[in-house]
């Protein structure tokens, strides 16, 4: 589905003879924020593999220069930070949109393949996005970069890594090209890893998909696909 972004009203604007995305913050914000923590920390418990979520004061943080420059040496591209307050933060337009609407505009999965390595880099490297749906990837030239990083962990716990992986595959499960989708941000993820899924990813993906998806009928047909090639064995 399209998501709508509950943290910020988002416009694209010309600044200095140049287009550039502006986010600023919603009244509500800290308010989803504690909501996306709670859903974190609770599905953890649920599963039995407690997790501490991102904290409150480290959210805006993960935004700004330092992170970016931290996923950079790690091999993650991130938009070009041009400004940040606390109340908005300016990156620069990539043309091509998120991840989402490629998949649906183009119909196709090529590039689910660059979100699995950019996934695997994090989690090689002990760090997860935590929120990492389709949407939060740009489309540059053939590439992809990761916007949205405020709820990224330094500290990677088999929890947060499953997170990463059945929050991506969720966003993507009521898609007809799903199946694709999975089996090459798979592809992706196992190159930079040298292993697949844990069954906790599927898991999380399945329940998270009930709250993501917009069409059910396509959601459940792709649930009940045997998931087990791509899974750690």
């Amino acid at each position: 589905m399209y998501f709508v972004n509950w943290q910020r009203d988002i416009s694209v604007e010309e600044r200095n003879g140049r287009r550039v995305v502006v986010k600023r913050n919603k009244a509500t914000k800290d308010f989803h924020e504690f909501i996306i923590t709670y859903t974190y920390s609770l599905i953890s418990f649920l599963l039995a593999h407690p997790s501490s979520p991102t904290a409150p004061s480290e959210i805006m943080a993960n935004e700004g220069h330092l992170m970016r420059e931290n996923l950079a040496r790690l091999g993650v591209p991130t938009p070009e930070l041009i400004a940040i307050s606390d109340q908005y933060l300016i990156e620069e337009y990539v043309e091509g949109g998120d991840l989402y609407r490629a998949f649906v505009s183009s119909g196709s999965s090529e590039l689910a393949s660059g979100a699995g390595a950019l996934t695997g880099k994090m989690h090689r490297a002990g760090y997860a996005f935590v929120d990492n749906k389709a949407q939060n990837y740009l489309v540059k030239e053939k590439s992809v970069v990761r916007t949205d990083l405020g709820f990224t962990k330094s500290s990677c716990s088999e929890f947060a890594k499953s997170m990463d992986v059945g929050s991506f595959l969720a966003s993507a499960m009521d898609l007809k090209s799903y199946s694709e989708i999975e089996n090459r941000f798979y592809k992706g993820y196992i190159a930079e890893t040298g292993h697949g899924f844990s069954h906790l990813a599927i898991v999380i993906r399945n329940l998270l998909s009930l709250g993501f998806s917009s069409d059910s009928t396509i959601m459940f047909q792709n649930m009940i696909l045997d998931s087990r090639p791509v899974l750690e064995i």
